[in-house]
């Protein structure tokens, strides 16, 4: 494999693997992106060449790696994001391109949240950034916005539930009443 062919290849995959890790359970941004770099050395190490493969081919055959070195990162951190066995991960994997990538590469869902996130007030995307984002806890939050803990579990809630009726809509996936 080229520099070329790497670049390629990275290019094209590098966003999905990185939205996989962290549907996996991968615990924050830092390790999802080290996990994916390391999928694409392990890939261009790898004796099984990329490049006679189609690119879904070529995605599955890479989410194959990153959900094993992601594996891998749990056993040896001593964590476990999420309860898994081999059912498990087969159930994610089916659902990650049966119900995400519906014949595309999952960009149509980034864009549907970008669109609903754009009919929310100022007030409510700053309560977005400040959990999503700058990863504060709700105690933090409830601060900043001077409401009770329970006050912001619950709008919170409310929240991600109006986004993902929004994106279901979006994308064709609920019809509206």
């Amino acid at each position: 494999m080229t520099r070329d062919d790497l670049e390629t290849v990275v290019r094209i995959h590098q966003a999905e693997l990185y939205r996989y890790l962290r549907y996996m359970g991968a615990e924050n941004q830092s390790v999802a992106e080290d996990l994916v770099q390391d999928t694409f050395l392990a890939a261009f190490k790898s004796p099984d060449p990329i490049e006679p493969r189609g690119e879904k081919q070529q995605a599955a055959w890479l989410r194959g790696i990153a959900r094993n070195l992601f594996l891998m990162h749990c056993r040896r951190a001593r964590i476990s994001p999420v309860r898994t066995d081999r059912v498990a991960m087969e159930r994610a994997e089916s659902m990650w391109t049966g119900e995400f990538l519906r014949e595309g590469d999952g960009f149509d869902y980034i864009e549907a949240l970008r669109k609903c996130l754009s009919t929310l007030g100022e007030r409510q995307r700053k309560l977005l950034d400040l959990q999503y984002g700058q990863n504060k806890s709700r105690s933090e939050i409830a601060e900043a916005a001077e409401m009770s803990e329970d006050g912001i579990k619950s709008l919170m809630r409310r929240l991600r539930g109006t986004l993902g009726q929004c994106i279901r809509r979006r994308l064709g996936l609920e019809v509206e009443a």
